[in-house]
């Protein structure tokens, strides 16, 4: 039943149902833009001649945008009713992937992915009010949360199924041009059904933070840059290092000075004198952490298994009906009452069992279909953990604060992807050089078992009609190769090891952490 309390922002006529419907489809492609091309890097970074670094910059740029215009929103959005503020998002976001498709200068894509990561921002904000608006009053955060971080979650998988199905047969643009295709649609629908009325009070322009928005935008650059090309370029060694860590540095310190003096500050920092709120940011740093393994598996899939298009969308889409199934069961849990630190508790001991399995799996020559449980229970495990973890995160907040701890949430979501993604970068080079080093005195002529495998291929290539001097650059070439999977295999070992032995301690410390045994948010002893 629709909440008559409410100004009449949907027309009439449309059911309760196709509104939930519309508003969820037209919230979703803002995420998918995110992790758009993240599955297919390699691809990206032949069509535009860049290195793979250029292209994780690229992704971090659309976040990085995305994150410091989340609480400049709903200032800027209140000059418009939502209805047109709506209209010349989507338009303006349209034309910014368009445009994208149709770029080959890698700088320009670049300034576009910030662009769309900002306009994206214009577009969830409002969709997130309005979800809420939807539901009933003690139901509405954990289902808004679990619509918001579920969103999150399948922009992954779902932009690696469409990345991969698109690039199999069309070139890098077809990328940007199937995705108007999806997002569209849902987007004109909602202009459809909306009436046209203004949901937010206009504010003075007076109130209008550019500056904080600068200051972070720089912070979350600076911290991308390094994040992107820190290893590549040798740390500190490099002065382009130095110059990252200085605006990252000096926005973060004029950004915190700046907030502590303003009136209306940007974000409020009264968040943080919650001890469970603090407690919560830490969990999501970690537990992005341990996401990080998600690109690691999608590397072995592709550098050792050399999965086809169709094998990776069906091994995307396990993990999909992962999480849906993940957040739809726990969301049902919360309602339930059951306290949260079992909930978290269950959902790390099952990214544990997931890495644990994948561990286990790992091999040069695995059969792919026995990898579609352990990334279902991966989807499940981590739909599983989020929502409580949300809610845990918010839960103890007071209601002038809620809008402050969202941003800051989000931003520590960014944060941990950020550090996932530098530690990957220096642990890859890291247990490569180790492997590589171990296989270095095997590789003496005459010496070993590794000369001996030489000698056996280059005679196996002789049979086959090849003259001497042929047979040995292929005896060595196939050497490489096959020394370059050994290596990533080791890497994908190494880091599943390394990530199950830190989910363990994580579930002595959920069990045993104060703030944690005592939290019990529930819906009998109060509203979220």
């Amino acid at each position: 039943m629709k909440n008559t309390e409410l100004p009449p922002v949907f027309k009439a006529w449309v059911p309760e149902w196709a509104i939930r419907a519309v508003l969820f489809w037209a919230l979703l492609p803002p995420f998918l833009l995110l992790g758009l091309y993240a599955g297919s890097g390699a691809e990206m970074a032949g069509y535009y001649g860049v290195e793979p670094a250029d292209v994780q910059f690229s992704i971090l740029l659309f976040y990085a945008g995305l994150v410091a215009f989340l609480p400049f929103d709903p200032h800027l959005g209140s000059y418009l009713r939502l209805r047109n503020s709506l209209l010349l998002s989507v338009v303006l976001l349209a034309a910014l992937v368009g445009l994208a498709g149709g770029v080959r200068d890698f700088r320009l894509l670049l300034g576009l992915r910030f662009l769309q990561g900002t306009v994206a921002c214009t577009i969830v904000t409002p969709l997130l009010s309005l979800i809420f608006s939807r539901l009933h009053s003690t139901r509405a955060r954990a289902m808004g949360y679990a619509v918001f971080y579920g969103g999150l979650l399948a922009s992954a998988p779902l932009g690696t199924m469409l990345s991969w199905t698109v690039l199999d047969h069309y070139a890098v643009p077809a990328v940007f041009h199937a995705y108007l295709l999806v997002a569209l649609p849902g987007a004109l629908l909602l202009l459809l059904i909306l009436n046209d009325v203004r949901t937010r009070r206009r504010l003075p322009l007076t109130q209008l933070e550019w500056p904080s928005w600068v200051l972070l935008s720089a912070l979350l650059l600076g911290l991308s840059y390094l994040a992107s090309y820190g290893q590549q370029q040798y740390w500190l060694e490099s002065p382009a290092m130095w110059r990252a860590l200085g605006l990252a540095v000096v926005g973060s310190v004029a950004f915190g000075w700046r907030q502590v003096h303003l009136k209306r500050p940007y974000i409020d920092f009264g968040v943080f004198r919650h001890r469970n709120f603090c407690v919560g940011l830490a969990l999501f740093c970690v537990f992005y952490f341990f996401r990080g393994t998600t690109n690691i598996a999608l590397a072995y899939f592709t550098g050792v298994l050399h999965v086809d298009a169709g094998q990776m969308v069906g091994l995307q889409a396990a993990t999909l009906v992962g999480i849906v199934l993940g957040v739809s069961i726990v969301v049902r849990f919360v309602l339930l009452g059951t306290p949260l630190r079992w909930l978290l508790a269950v959902g790390f001991a099952l990214l544990l069992v997931h890495h644990v399995w994948m561990y286990l799996l790992f091999g040069p020559a695995q059969q792919l279909a026995v990898f579609w449980l352990p990334l279902l229970l991966q989807g499940l495990a981590v739909g599983f953990v989020l929502v409580p973890l949300a809610l845990f995160t918010m839960g103890g907040l007071p209601p002038q604060l809620t809008a402050a701890g969202t941003f800051a949430a989000v931003a520590f979501r960014n944060l941990g992807f950020v550090g996932s993604l530098a530690v990957t970068s220096v642990l890859q080079p890291y247990w490569r050089t180790a492997q590589l080093d171990r296989f270095r005195a095997d590789l003496l002529p005459g010496t070993s078992e590794v000369a001996a495998r030489v000698q056996s291929l280059q005679q196996t290539l002789q049979g086959k009609g090849l003259a001497l001097e042929t047979a040995q650059r292929g005896a060595a070439s196939l050497l490489a190769r096959t020394l370059e999977t050994q290596t990533l295999l080791r890497y994908c070992l190494n880091y599943f090891g390394l990530v199950s032995l830190g989910l363990i301690a994580l579930l002595v410390v959920l069990l045993v952490l104060p703030p944690l045994h005592r939290q019990a948010v529930t819906f009998r002893s109060r509203p979220l």
